[in-house]
């Protein structure tokens, strides 16, 4: 579909589930600052899929992130919608603007963050004219069996995009239900530190094994915010130790300002509010 719809030039469309239900933040995902085309966008709903959050990200500062995954998989969900079905935006791209979002979403390559796949989504006004869509559901290698709770930044651009979109009530009531990972102001700044040290070392040493290494740590000390007080605690406690070294690290890089301008710009992300002004 997607090789058929490059090589003739015909328009794609593209399932949006995450922050790019959101117009403004879709229009904005172009690397080194270019802008996304977008023909049409509007509300829809794709049948036998759930949202998930089981694509591994940065515990605890952003553990998992959006991905499409079948109902009837094996990965576990924190809080599944009543139906199954997943809602969010088809959009309508050409050819040059669908692979700017792919490559804005990490897609291509041996280190993929996302595979494409095919689905049949229902638009709003049209639920019984299906349209075959391209959605993203996580790489193999970065699946969880699980969903980690979603960071309270990262959900509430699900929220304020679902608004935007309008869509059902009741999924939206569901997004606002959804259980959301929060952090002090001191485990926000060290896991923010430890980024720094991390990707740093990855995109100037190659050394990506950091990085690995300290994710599979950390999602084996996990502890979802639903677990009793004490199992967070100890789990709060572990993850602090294993982050300490790359803290300290990246603590001593920023002070000595040679972090690139971009990496800052990234890091500030994480350094916002945890979404509680805005909820």
């Amino acid at each position: 579909m997607v090789k058929d719809a490059l090589q003739n030039n015909r328009p794609i469309y593209y399932f949006g589930l995450g922050s790019n239900m959101s117009r403004k933040k879709l229009e904005n995902r172009g690397l080194n600052n270019t802008k996304i085309e977008i023909q049409s966008m509007g509300p829809a709903f794709v049948k036998d899929y759930r949202l998930s959050f089981n694509m591994r990200g940065f515990p605890p500062i952003e553990p998992g992130m959006g991905s499409l995954e079948p109902c009837d998989s094996s990965s576990r969900a924190i809080l599944k919608y009543k139906e199954q079905e997943c809602h969010g935006a088809l959009v309508k791209l050409d050819p040059e603007n669908y692979e700017k979002v792919m490559r804005s979403e990490g897609v291509g390559g041996d280190s993929s963050l996302g595979e494409e796949i095919v689905v049949l989504c229902r638009p709003y006004d049209s639920p019984d004219k299906p349209v075959e869509a391209i959605a993203l559901r996580a790489c193999s290698h970065l699946r969880l069996s699980f969903d980690p709770c979603p960071s309270a930044r990262y959900m509430t651009l699900l929220r304020e995009g679902a608004k935007e979109l309008q869509l059902k009530e009741c999924y939206q009531d569901f997004l606002a239900k959804h259980p959301v990972q929060r952090l002090s102001p001191w485990q926000r700044k060290q896991s923010t530190y430890n980024l720094i040290f991390t990707m740093g070392m990855s995109m100037k040493f190659k050394m990506r094994w950091i990085s690995v290494l300290q994710s599979r740590l950390l999602f084996l000390v996990y502890a979802q915010p639903t677990a009793p007080r004490s199992v967070q605690v100890a789990s709060d406690l572990v993850t602090a130790a294993i982050l300490l070294p790359g803290s300290l690290c990246g603590y001593a890089l920023h002070k000595s300002g040679k972090v690139p301008v971009q990496m800052t710009k990234f890091m500030q992300l994480f350094e916002e509010d945890d979404g509680k002004k805005k909820e």
